[in-house]
């Protein structure tokens, strides 16, 4: 009778404790169930906005090509297979005219056979601005601290400086002041 009790006992407790974790598994399932669902959403959301950022770029670009159309048109320019057909043909003589300041003959006959959109080349005046620069002399970091050090700052400023550790620059600039002493 004893033994039928404690093995009761057992019994019960080990239901109880196969219930807590069945209650703390169910609560760990339903927080990746909602986690899982906020990852949907989120996803959802995205999706929906680079959607409709690509249809308004979509809606932008068209209007920016009907703009060029209507450009075009009002500059009496042929539309734009025509356009790109006459710029390939133009692209021989450029080739040519090329050749020609190679072999010291002028180009200026060359210019009639320019596309329309470049035909103010000509006009167009090169500037060039070109500067010696002072030859740069790049120090150490190590040249640098014993440099600002002996400008008068202190080692924190210039650990900031630097970016370095403050113990870093107070060792280099003791060792410094060790070398000078022998």
């Amino acid at each position: 009778m004893f033994i039928t009790t404690i093995l009761l006992l057992l019994s019960l407790l080990l239901h109880v404790v196969a219930f807590y974790f069945i209650v703390v598994l169910f609560t760990k399932l339903s927080s990746m169930k909602s986690v899982s669902d906020n990852q949907r959403k989120v996803l959802e959301e995205a999706e929906n906005s680079m959607t409709s950022f690509l249809i308004e770029m979509k809606d932008e670009n068209d209007r920016l090509i009907e703009h060029f159309r209507k450009q075009d048109s009002t500059n009496n320019l042929p539309d734009k297979e025509e356009s790109v057909r006459t710029t390939d043909l133009h692209m021989e003589p450029i080739d040519k005219s090329k050749a020609k300041l190679e072999h010291g003959t002028s180009t200026q006959d060359n210019t009639d056979k320019l596309p329309v959109h470049l035909g103010g080349i000509e006009d167009v005046q090169d500037i060039v601005e070109i500067q010696e620069r002072s030859p740069v002399t790049y120090k150490t970091p190590e040249e640098e601290a014993l440099s600002l050090y002996e400008q008068g700052l202190t080692i924190e400023q210039i650990a900031k400086k630097l970016k370095k550790g403050k113990t870093e620059i107070e060792l280099l600039v003791k060792f410094r002041q060790n070398e000078r002493e022998f």
